[in-house]
């Protein structure tokens, strides 16, 4: 009886040390509460039809609250199958179709926005090559006096669009004592011109 009152002390005591004794977290446990996971999400596919009938398929991919991956696929050219990747760009906003310089076949253009509170636009564009082929536009970087002499005023909010088989461009102009939310000088629109250079196809301000 003295024997077993003993044994059942020693088991009191051990289980009391294990229950204090701290749990050590492995090197492996510690990285993985540490690091930060950034969740992808993934919108659905877009498909955008030209008027001969060949279609492209954009797909976004979302990294981060200000930045994701586009893919377009062209489908129906004959020597254009691989996938198009557009790295880190600004979020989709939305697309165009359209036969801007007049050839008899239609180009994909993709604005993407900012997700700052100027929503600034860009302008990413894709010819059809007779519809054998597509290749990226080239949309030449305005130097900051180029800039600041065709936008005159501009602080964002800007909106592509088709009118007329013309690619316009309008934005609101501001006053430099302007708020963001509040422009008074009225609105302006630029068009954009497509033509083939030396090397691929180039699309410009025109005015």
């Amino acid at each position: 009886m003295k024997n077993l009152f003993i044994i059942l002390i020693i088991l009191t005591l051990s289980t009391a040390c294990d229950q204090k004794k701290p749990v050590k977290k492995t090197e492996e446990q510690e990285q993985k509460t540490d690091s930060k996971v950034v969740e992808v999400t993934e919108k659905s596919d877009k498909e955008y039809k030209t008027n001969s009938g060949k279609i492209f398929i954009i797909k976004e991919d979302i990294t981060s609250a200000s930045l994701s991956k586009i893919s377009i696929k062209p489908k129906g050219f004959e020597f254009s199958k691989d996938v198009i990747q557009m790295e880190e760009s600004d979020p989709f906003d939305y697309a165009l179709v359209a036969d801007v310089n007049n050839d008899g076949f239609d180009e994909l253009y993709i604005i993407t926005r900012g997700a700052g509170s100027g929503s600034y636009a860009n302008i990413y564009g894709f010819a059809s090559n007779k519809d054998k082929s597509v290749s990226p536009i080239y949309v030449p970087e305005l130097s900051d006096d180029e800039f600041v002499a065709l936008f005159p005023g501009y602080m964002g909010h800007d909106k592509f669009y088709i009118e007329d088989n013309k690619l316009l461009r309008k934005y609101p102009v501001y006053k430099k004592e302007d708020s963001n939310d509040n422009p008074t000088r009225g609105e302006k629109v630029l068009e954009y011109n497509l033509k083939m250079g030396e090397a691929s196809w180039i699309l410009e301000i025109t005015n």
